[in-house]
């Protein structure tokens, strides 16, 4: 009996422990970072099965399992992780950050692919490094973060634009601005009114095998926008902002009063004057500094707000961003407001639509002519003058006998001149996605790009410029683009095969026009340009517009074999408006192919691989290089007296050109991506060669002709160069980690047909300076040309080289002849960097994080035309850098600076040419993370100071060797010509996460 009871006993507790282990149980867990940072929409699976949950946005999870189980929890840029569960009931998981990121999706044109599945030549800039910097415009931010990227920033005006080149210059005069794709949109504006806190990421496509399925637009490469959107989870309120004070970056040494009375009184015995310019330097007593009384240190500051939610079936985040930049110069500054909205809605399974709107209205305020007029008569105007004279009027500063005649009190420049340009920007694009099948979808959207801009300038009449009574100028333009694209997309897995396919049809328009007006000679000054009509001398005025459309058929397959071998065929045929019937379309072809070489058996013992993919690619592009109409012969109006009464008549303006046609691209890319150690260290290698040809080039007509040219393609240009990314992850660990990056770039281009093979020379660097730049075939684009200083003869004038001239095999056909003309100009600098490069180091520690980012460029000589009037022996009486003090005498024939004299003679020469190669330290941001595990409602917080624009460590003797002193597209590159000066910027900042 005992016996039996024991058996019986022992049935039961087996099958107890056998339902107890059967029985289903609870397990709410928490998925974080290593950090403690909740981590939302993180997949928690549980292995061997389809049974998991999805992390809410506190990073919470709530699964059901029965006994034992292993989960499987991934999150898109971490490792994916196996969690054994055991009996808990209550887990945290902690993710690894994924320090390769080839999981990562990076967007393309029309789609995204894994970054590991990419064939082309993609550079990614995260959100975080873009806000590492406080900046008013997203392309400053890009300053030295992609390699093969060139940001140079035209001004240190608040709000100023900015050139980008991606791998080099292609064209002359067909423009070479990248693309700018914002949400899919292709948009006519650029990066302007685009809040830098609203963006999730920015990807820029390089190469022809990605730039291609844009066709026309791709040659001058891509920059693909994406702003944030909302996500799965609970409602949640983001505020991040920013206030920082900015101060002039870099001084130059200028002439003091009683150093500017010495110069002068020299000027005056070496020139013979029958008594010196200041005979009793005492009396002077005034000694201004006039860039210490234009410029001080100004105020920047940004406030964003951001609100996200979603859930299954709708997500939406909208913001809010107001940006404040006072300008360094008084009286100029740079304001907007941004608002943002990014919603997506499930309607059904088949439907998806969603909306991304973005408006802005920025006030740009300007002094002294947008500050160049104010910069370059500071610069000039003598110290020995006071801002005011002892009535309190504007002191008057061309009143010496060897004064510039045009120059005028600079202060004016700041109190006197009122220009402002008002701005409205909306952009609005919505797209319907319909799920067709499981694999293949239809997306067709619909948006609109609209900007107007109104302009009011206004001259007292105490100024010079704006004399006897006054000027006044407004202007107004309206532009717009509608665009529709229509994508069909297949996406499939066959066993070992899959094929991401898409078929594409594409519209679209711009218009835009424009209005002006002017008036002189008001009763008042105090009304400014507010009523033109109460000038007594209005001018005329003037209108017009442009218009242009362009439609397009696409394609693309990309197709992968095992997940190994990666091959992408695209075309896309574009129709243009611009060209004239016969050449308005043109078809544009690439293919690309990638090899994942880790991925083969014969590597599996290389354990120390993690990655390595070799990629080849080629492809045509397009340029639509001609404005609208310019195929078109065009006239021009002017007064004209006719029937004995002035009136408006037309006068042939240039000939018609029904032959112009698309400047083209091939583009042959070679490139290697290469992670070892886990990929904690990981290489890219680009290697490229871009042909450009049928460039649009001026070509001279004969006199006889009527016309003085005409513009035809027949030009060519090659660009070639190597690329090389380094990263790595040289700690990682819970309390400390450090990665660094590491680009550097390096381009060659050389323009190898002109028309006729003959010189082209730009215009003038400015209204004392011959064209310093040269367009010769076999050079690259805009060297510099010029005269070779040759020290200084007997009297300490100015002398410079006389070369013998050669024929074109070098040998010498002419001895010199004593005489210098423009045949003995030389090619005497290059505005294009041997190399760029940029270096970034983040270093964790704990709640820590210090973020240290330089950049440069080695190799390149800038012109300094400031220094003609700044270095210019006083020949025309402004002030004078210190470096004439060093100035020639009988005793002193080895100086810096030529004899002190109004009989000197300048040319545009090696004496104006300097080395620009710098390092700069663009940003030093430390940060910490204030633990936030103790306060339910605050998701995450976080206080910051940075520092930006520091040091630059340079030889050049300019405020700052980052430089363009003319527009986007003018062909004189690498100009300083009183450029209104640069600055740095110490900042603090806030960010919460509600």
């Amino acid at each position: 009996m005992k016996k039996n009871l024991r058996s019986i006993l022992m049935i039961l507790f087996l099958v107890s422990c056998w339902t107890t282990y059967g029985q289903d149980k609870t397990i709410n867990g928490i998925v974080t970072d290593k950090y403690d940072q909740p981590l939302p929409g993180a997949s928690v699976l549980v292995k061997g099965t389809t049974n998991g949950a999805q992390t809410d946005f506190d990073g919470k999870f709530t699964l059901t399992t029965n006994g034992n189980t292993i989960l499987i929890v991934s999150y898109l840029g971490f490792v994916t992780k196996e969690v054994s569960v055991d009996r808990q009931t209550q887990i945290t998981i902690k993710l690894e950050e994924d320090i390769s990121n080839l999981d990562q999706v990076v967007v393309v044109g029309y789609g995204a692919v894994k970054k590991s599945d990419l064939t082309g030549s993609v550079s990614s800039v995260k959100a975080e490094d873009i806000n590492a910097v406080p900046v008013s415009s997203l392309d400053q931010a890009l300053q030295g973060r992609a390699s093969g990227v060139s940001v140079v920033q035209n001004s240190g005006i608040p709000g100023a634009p900015t050139t980008i080149r991606i791998r080099g210059t292609n064209s002359i005069q067909g423009g070479n601005k990248p693309l700018v794709i914002v949400d899919g949109f292709p948009v006519v504006g650029g990066l302007d009114g685009i809040n830098p806190a609203d963006v999730e990421n920015i990807e820029i496509l390089k190469d022809a095998s990605s730039t291609a399925i844009y066709g026309a637009r791709g040659t001058n490469g891509v920059i693909i926008v994406t702003t944030k959107k909302g996500k799965e989870g609970k409602f949640s309120v983001d505020f991040d902002s920013y206030y920082g004070i900015q101060e002039q970056s870099e001084k130059i040494d200028l002439l003091n009063a009683q150093q500017f009375i010495e110069i002068a009184n020299k000027r005056a015995v070496n020139d013979g004057e029958a008594t010196l310019f200041f005979p009793d330097p005492s009396a002077i007593t005034a000694d201004t500094d006039w860039i210490g009384e234009l410029f001080d240190a100004s105020p920047v500051q940004s406030h964003t707000v951001t609100f996200t939610a979603g859930n299954d079936r709708v997500k939406t985040s909208q913001s809010f961003n107001y940006f404040n930049q006072d300008g360094i110069l008084k009286n100029s500054g740079f304001e907007r407001a941004t608002l943002r909205n990014n919603t997506e809605a499930k309607m059904n399974d088949w439907l998806t639509i969603s909306n991304s709107l973005i408006l802005s209205r920025s006030d740009r305020q300007f002094s002294g002519d947008g500050g160049n007029r104010a910069v370059i008569e500071a610069h000039l105007a003598p110290p020995t003058v006071p801002v005011y004279d002892e009535n309190g009027d504007y002191s008057v500063v061309n009143a010496y006998p060897f004064s510039p005649g045009a120059l005028d009190n600079p202060m004016k420049w700041i109190n006197e001149y009122d220009d402002e340009i008002l701005s409205t920007r909306i952009f609005d694009n919505f797209y319907g996605l319909f799920t067709i099948t499981p694999h293949l979808t239809f997306k067709s959207s619909i948006g609109v790009d609209y900007t107007t801009r109104h302009t009011s300038r206004y001259l007292s009449r105490l100024l010079l410029d704006g004399a006897p009574g006054g000027k006044a100028f407004r202007g107004a333009s309206e532009s717009y683009s509608l665009l529709n694209e229509n994508i069909l997309n297949y996406n499939k897995e066959f066993g070992d095969h899959k094929v991401d396919a898409i078929l594409g049809y594409n519209w679209q328009t711009f218009k835009s026009t424009f209005i002006s007006a002017a008036s002189y000679d008001f009763v008042t000054d105090l009304l400014g340009s507010e009523v033109l009509q109460d000038g007594s001398s209005p001018q005329p005025s003037s209108s017009g517009g442009s218009e242009w459309g362009i439609a397009s058929v696409l394609g693309r397959i990309n197709y992968s074999y095992k997940d190994k071998y990666l091959f992408t065929v695209t075309a896309r045929s574009d129709w243009s408006s611009r060209f004239a019937k016969g050449n308005q379309r043109a078809t544009f072809p690439s293919a690309a192919f990638a090899w994942k070489v880790s991925k083969e058996d014969f590597m599996d013992n290389a354990d120390w691989v993690s990655n390595l993919k070799f990629r080849a690619s080629w492809g045509k592009t397009g340029n639509q290089a001609v404005s609208p109409f310019q195929t078109w012969a065009k006239v021009g109006s002017t007064l004209a007296v006719l029937g004995g009464e002035l009136g408006v008549g037309f006068v042939p303006g240039t000939p018609a050109n029904p032959n112009l046609k698309w400047e083209t691209t091939d583009q042959f890319d070679i490139g290697v991506d290469f992670g070892i150690l886990k990929n904690r260290v990981r290489f890219t290698f680009d290697y490229y060669y871009k042909k450009t040809t049928d460039l649009l080039a001026r070509v001279d007509l004969p006199s006889s002709v009527g016309f003085n040219s005409i513009t035809q393609n027949i030009g060519e240009m090659e660009n070639k160069g190597i690329e090389f990314n380094v990263d790595a992850n040289i700690a990682n660990n819970e309390d400390f980690s450090w990665d660094t990056t590491f680009q550097i770039s390096r381009n060659r281009n050389e323009i190898t047909k002109l028309a006729r093979g003959a010189d082209v020379f730009p215009p003038r660097v400015n209204n004392l300076i011959s064209s310093f730049h040269i367009l010769r075939e076999g050079l690259p684009i805009s060297m510099f040309y010029g005269f070779v200083n040759d020290g200084y003869d007997a009297n300490g004038q100015n002398q410079y080289l006389d070369f013998a001239s050669t024929d074109s095999n070098g040998d010498i056909v002419m001895e010199p002849d004593g005489q210098i003309t423009d045949a003995d100009q030389r090619v005497i600098g290059n505005p294009h960097p041997d190399y760029t490069f940029g270096f970034g180091n983040t270093f964790k520690y704990k709640n820590f994080t210090l973020n240290v980012f330089l950049e440069g460029a080695q190799g390149f000589d800038l012109v300094w035309g400031t220094k003609f009037q700044l270095r210019n022996s006083f020949f025309r009486g402004g002030n004078q850098l210190t470096d004439v003090l060093n100035h020639w005498t009988p005793t002193n024939t080895n100086p810096s600076s030529p004899v002190i004299s109004s009989n000197n003679l300048f040319r545009g020469s090696t004496e104006f040419i300097e080395d620009g190669s710098y390092i700069k330290i663009r940003t030093i941001n430390l940060a910490y993370n204030i633990p936030t595990d103790k306060v339910s409602w605050l998701n995450n917080a976080q206080v910051y100071v940075n520092a930006q624009n520091m040091f630059t460590f340079t030889k050049y003797s300019g405020y700052d060797p980052e430089v363009s002193g003319y527009a986007d597209g003018d062909l004189r590159l690498g100009v300083d010509n009183n450029v209104y000066p640069s600055t740095k910027v110490i900042s603090m900042g806030l960010r919460l996460g509600i």
